[in-house]
């Protein structure tokens, strides 16, 4: 028995050594927990980080980006620089003609192209005008037939030098013929 009491308060000592150690582990742990959640909530990482947009601001947001979708993409009215004043062959004799056009194109980008090469599509107009007949003018359907030629040497003409049609329609302002 006293084998065993001498056994014991050797093994107390040991015992607090190992309390002590296990506390202090306990502590450190504790301590680190506490640090990493400190920093985390000034510093604004995963456990803290701010909340994400609401709903009414993502809506808010998608509405804004597709109103200035339209500004970019609206119609815009590009006038030539004057009248064209023509000759036309009939077969009876020789008739002048004047026509206002202006062009109409989506967007800012195709304005500006539109703008840059003006008297290029000045001078396809005029060739497609000074090639026509009277007698085919005459009628509405005759002059809706000349929008779409014109519209279709206006287009292939900018594709060609600017890889785009740019031209989305062609509107006559005034039309005369004598």
């Amino acid at each position: 028995m006293a084998e065993k009491k001498k056994d014991d308060e050797l093994d107390s000592p040991k015992r607090g050594k190992k309390l002590f150690i296990l506390i202090a582990a306990l502590l450190l742990l504790i301590l680190g927990v506490s640090g990493y959640f400190g920093a985390a909530y000034f510093l604004q990482l995963p456990p803290f980080e701010p909340p994400g947009p609401t709903a009414e601001e993502i809506a808010a947001q998608k509405a804004e980006e597709e109103k200035s979708q339209k500004l970019l993409q609206r119609e815009i009215y590009v006038k030539c620089s004057e009248k064209f004043s023509f000759n036309i062959k009939s077969e009876r004799r020789l008739h002048t003609g004047q026509v206002d056009v202006v062009l109409v194109v989506q967007g800012e980008e195709n304005e500006a192209l539109a703008k840059k090469h003006l008297t290029l599509i000045d001078s396809v107009i005029f060739d497609k005008l000074s090639a026509q007949t009277y007698e085919g003018l005459l009628l509405p359907s005759g002059r809706q037939r000349l929008k779409r030629e014109l519209l279709d040497a206006a287009r292939a003409k900018m594709s060609e030098i600017a890889k785009a049609p740019v031209v989305d329609k062609i509107l006559f302002t005034s039309f005369v013929l004598q």
